[in-house]
Protein backbone atom coordinates (compact mmCIF):
# COMPACT_ATOMS: atom_id res chain seq x y z
CA UNK A 1 0.00 0.00 0.00
CA UNK A 2 1.36 3.32 -0.90
CA UNK A 3 -0.14 6.15 -0.02
CA UNK A 4 1.05 9.74 -1.82
CA UNK A 5 -1.65 12.09 -1.38
CA UNK A 6 -1.37 15.47 0.47
CA UNK A 7 -0.01 15.65 3.73
CA UNK A 8 -1.06 17.95 6.57
CA UNK A 9 1.83 17.91 8.83
CA UNK A 10 5.02 16.16 9.57
CA UNK A 11 7.29 15.40 13.07
CA UNK A 12 10.54 13.78 12.73
CA UNK A 13 11.95 13.39 15.86
CA UNK A 14 11.52 17.08 17.80
CA UNK A 15 11.47 18.74 13.58
CA UNK A 16 8.24 19.77 12.22
CA UNK A 17 9.12 20.87 8.35
CA UNK A 18 7.12 22.03 6.18
CA UNK A 19 6.17 19.36 3.51
CA UNK A 20 6.01 19.78 0.12
CA UNK A 21 5.51 16.22 -1.13
CA UNK A 22 5.58 12.60 0.10
CA UNK A 23 5.30 9.00 -0.97
CA UNK A 24 5.17 6.63 1.52
CA UNK A 25 5.04 2.63 1.28
CA UNK A 26 3.71 -0.31 3.60
CA UNK A 27 4.74 -3.19 2.23
CA UNK A 28 5.16 -6.51 3.20
CA UNK A 29 7.18 -9.24 1.95
CA UNK A 30 6.35 -12.72 0.53
CA UNK A 31 7.86 -16.09 1.64
CA UNK A 32 7.87 -19.72 -0.34
CA UNK A 33 6.08 -22.40 1.08
CA UNK A 34 6.13 -24.23 -2.22
CA UNK A 35 7.28 -27.87 -1.86
CA UNK A 36 9.19 -30.01 -3.66
CA UNK A 37 6.98 -31.50 -6.81
CA UNK A 38 4.18 -28.77 -6.22
CA UNK A 39 3.28 -27.48 -9.48
CA UNK A 40 2.37 -24.06 -8.33
CA UNK A 41 4.25 -21.46 -6.20
CA UNK A 42 2.73 -21.32 -2.27
CA UNK A 43 3.71 -18.27 -0.43
CA UNK A 44 2.98 -16.77 3.11
CA UNK A 45 2.97 -13.12 4.41
CA UNK A 46 6.13 -12.27 6.16
CA UNK A 47 7.00 -8.81 7.63
CA UNK A 48 6.10 -5.41 6.82
CA UNK A 49 7.91 -2.42 5.91
CA UNK A 50 7.49 1.15 5.81
CA UNK A 51 9.69 3.40 3.84
CA UNK A 52 9.52 6.82 2.06
CA UNK A 53 10.41 10.19 0.93
CA UNK A 54 9.53 13.51 2.33
CA UNK A 55 10.08 16.86 0.04
CA UNK A 56 10.49 19.48 2.70
CA UNK A 57 10.88 23.03 3.51
CA UNK A 58 12.34 24.71 6.15
CA UNK A 59 14.21 28.00 7.66
CA UNK A 60 17.56 27.36 8.32
CA UNK A 61 17.87 27.86 11.98
CA UNK A 62 15.89 24.26 12.13
CA UNK A 63 18.77 22.97 10.04
CA UNK A 64 20.88 21.16 12.50
CA UNK A 65 17.67 19.73 14.15
CA UNK A 66 16.95 17.78 11.13
CA UNK A 67 20.66 17.20 10.00
CA UNK A 68 21.25 15.95 13.48
CA UNK A 69 18.58 13.03 13.17
CA UNK A 70 21.14 11.71 9.95
CA UNK A 71 24.72 12.58 10.81
CA UNK A 72 24.37 12.18 14.93
CA UNK A 73 21.59 9.37 15.09
CA UNK A 74 22.45 6.98 17.40
CA UNK A 75 19.10 5.36 17.65
CA UNK A 76 15.39 5.42 15.81
CA UNK A 77 13.34 8.91 16.13
CA UNK A 78 10.05 8.86 16.34
CA UNK A 79 8.13 9.94 12.88
CA UNK A 80 4.49 10.90 12.60
CA UNK A 81 2.87 11.81 9.05
CA UNK A 82 -0.67 13.16 8.89
CA UNK A 83 -2.43 13.07 5.75
CA UNK A 84 -5.46 15.22 3.92
CA UNK A 85 -7.74 12.04 4.94
CA UNK A 86 -7.30 12.74 8.53
CA UNK A 87 -5.38 8.90 8.46
CA UNK A 88 -1.71 9.50 11.20
CA UNK A 89 0.78 7.40 10.36
CA UNK A 90 3.57 6.60 13.20
CA UNK A 91 6.42 4.84 14.12
CA UNK A 92 10.55 4.80 14.52
CA UNK A 93 12.41 5.55 11.63
CA UNK A 94 15.82 6.36 10.41
CA UNK A 95 16.78 8.40 8.00
CA UNK A 96 19.44 6.98 5.67
CA UNK A 97 19.68 10.03 3.08
CA UNK A 98 19.48 14.00 3.03
CA UNK A 99 19.95 16.37 0.09
CA UNK A 100 19.36 20.09 1.02
CA UNK A 101 19.23 23.04 -1.00
CA UNK A 102 19.84 26.42 -0.03
CA UNK A 103 18.60 29.81 -1.30
CA UNK A 104 20.07 33.29 -0.94
CA UNK A 105 17.11 33.67 2.09
CA UNK A 106 16.68 31.74 4.66
CA UNK A 107 14.98 28.91 2.93
CA UNK A 108 16.15 25.04 2.54
CA UNK A 109 14.79 22.68 0.42
CA UNK A 110 15.58 18.83 1.66
CA UNK A 111 14.60 15.52 0.17
CA UNK A 112 14.66 12.88 3.05
CA UNK A 113 14.63 8.86 2.33
CA UNK A 114 13.51 6.95 5.67
CA UNK A 115 13.06 3.07 6.47
CA UNK A 116 10.42 2.73 9.45
CA UNK A 117 11.92 0.04 12.01
CA UNK A 118 10.14 -1.79 14.27
CA UNK A 119 6.21 -1.62 14.35
CA UNK A 120 4.31 1.22 13.16
CA UNK A 121 0.44 2.73 13.66
CA UNK A 122 -1.05 2.72 10.07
Amino acid sequence: MANSSAVTGVTIGSAVPFVQSASVTVARTTLPTTALGDSWESNVYGVARVSGTLEVMYDKSDHATLVDQLEGATAAVTGTITWNTGETWTGSLLINDAAATATTDDLVKATISFVGTGTWTV
